[in-house]
């Protein structure tokens, strides 16, 4: 009996919210920048069913909105800042916070009940991850947050920081480039993908293709214009209600996660997890290198992203973004700018963090940081009202750069409520939700 009224004193100690004097602040302000950068990489799945291979959107492709120029300027933004990176800095963050939890209650409470916390805390987490993918938005992530958490990073807290960055970042540039391309189709892309640049020389040079070299970019031409003609059948469907679509969401979900783990693409998440707590461990995450170090970082990370995006695009655009052609040029190397961006994104936030630029941006990150799970999800189901289940329908209906627009709204929205629900509360109402299961006993919600 004793020891259970240990136990309740201890479990009521670690749920209680953590001081404002002892949060880490660089934590806070980029998980919230990253959880809004997420939207700006997810929104066209959102808005519009027209993109191809992942993020390269069929508007620009084909040429088909009025601001061109300005869809492709907002395309190449989104491959050189967004795209990949902040889904990376998630889960380095994630990861991070991994070894902040389990430090944390290992250091009040011994490995044991740190070791119940952590696992109650994740299989609730792939719960969540399990429901909002099927039931609301088929792009989740947390469910792979929630498994590679349960598999693979309670036995690896103890390891030095040098070698789970080390091992990480490992991980994550093969599942990032091999696994990708690989779910993209790479084996059987690289083929055709030579036949369509042995074409384009012999047209060049004046000479008559090849049987094969035809075929190729016939089928090539073919399977673009099926894609754009089936845009409208797969609007009708979105727009058609929840009742309606949900299947269509579920069945995208299930396919989604098959694809991850068969394609090898799983080990791209599960390295950044890996290097997350490596990079805590290092003093990255939490803002205490020198500003050199970040400065340089961002220097070369951003040289190398956008070396790779800029000539990978450029490339894809001379063979009208073929299917082949993209995934050989920007896919087979996206691992490599993924990591650079990322590490350049994180590191430019810290120098903000450390010589305390733009404070009052810096407290509303904090905000959306501190509620990032209840502003993910209601972040999905905003936007699914918006474009597919509410009486706008407006799926479809945006050219591609007019979908910033509707992130920068989200933007404000996530802030200012933020803000003001901190003021009255200690946690995010889904944040609530999620302590109170994985301590088995409710939270105390009301701010002291």
């Amino acid at each position: 009996m004793a020891s259970q009224v240990i136990d309740e004193r201890l479990s009521d100690q670690l749920a209680a919210p953590i001081a404002a004097t002892d949060r880490i602040a660089s934590l806070d302000v980029l998980r919230g920048f990253t959880l809004l950068g997420i939207l700006l990489a997810n929104i066209q799945d959102f808005a519009s069913p027209t993109g191809i291979l992942h993020d390269i959107p069929l508007d620009v492709v084909s040429q088909r909105g009025a601001h061109h120029a300005l869809d492709v300027a907002v395309m190449i933004a989104q491959w050189i800042f967004i795209e990949g990176k902040m889904r990376a800095l998630f889960g380095l963050l994630f990861g991070a916070g991994t070894v902040l939890l389990l430090e944390r209650i290992e250091r009040r409470a011994g490995p044991e009940l740190a070791a119940d916390v952590f696992h109650r805390r994740n299989m609730w987490l792939l719960f969540f991850g399990i429901i909002h993918g099927t039931l609301i938005w088929n792009g989740d992530i947390l469910l792979f947050y929630g498994s590679f958490a349960l598999l693979a990073l309670y036995p690896l807290r103890n390891v030095r920081a040098n070698r789970l960055v080390t091992i990480g970042l490992a991980m994550s540039l093969a599942g990032g480039t091999l696994g990708i391309s690989n779910g993209m189709g790479l084996s059987t892309s690289w083929h055709s993908a030579a036949l369509q640049e042995q074409a384009a020389k012999a047209r060049a040079a004046h000479k008559a293709l090849s049987a094969e070299q035809q075929t190729v970019v016939d089928s090539a031409v073919a399977l673009r214009r099926e894609e754009i003609q089936s845009i409208s059948e797969t609007v009708a469907v979105g727009r058609s209600g929840y009742l309606i679509s949900e299947p269509e969401n579920a069945k995208g979900e299930a396919a989604f996660v098959s694809l991850v783990f068969r394609s090898g693409w799983c080990f791209e998440i599960l390295g950044i997890l890996i290097a997350g707590m490596g990079f805590y461990k290092t003093g990255f995450l939490s803002a205490r290198l020198s500003s050199r170090f970040y400065l340089t970082t961002a220097v070369v990370g951003y040289a190398i992203t956008g070396a790779v995006v800029l000539i990978g695009l450029n490339h894809a655009r001379r063979f009208g973004f073929s299917d082949a052609v993209t995934t050989e040029w920007i896919f087979l190397p996206y691992g490599v700018e993924q990591i650079a961006g990322m590490l350049a994104n994180a590191s430019i936030l810290l120098l903000l963090v450390r010589h305390r630029i733009l404070v009052p941006v810096q407290r509303g990150l904090a905000a959306v940081g501190r509620t990032a799970l209840s502003n993910y999800v209601m972040t999905s189901l905003g936007c699914q009202f918006l474009f597919k289940w509410g009486p706008w329908k407006l799926y479809g209906k945006l050219e591609y750069y007019q979908d910033v627009y509707v992130v920068g709204c989200v933007w404000a929205i996530n802030i200012i409520a933020s803000l003001i629900w901190l003021r009255f509360f200690s946690f995010g109402p889904f944040e609530w939700v999620w302590r109170s299961l994985t301590y088995w006993r409710p939270q105390r919600l009301i701010a002291e």
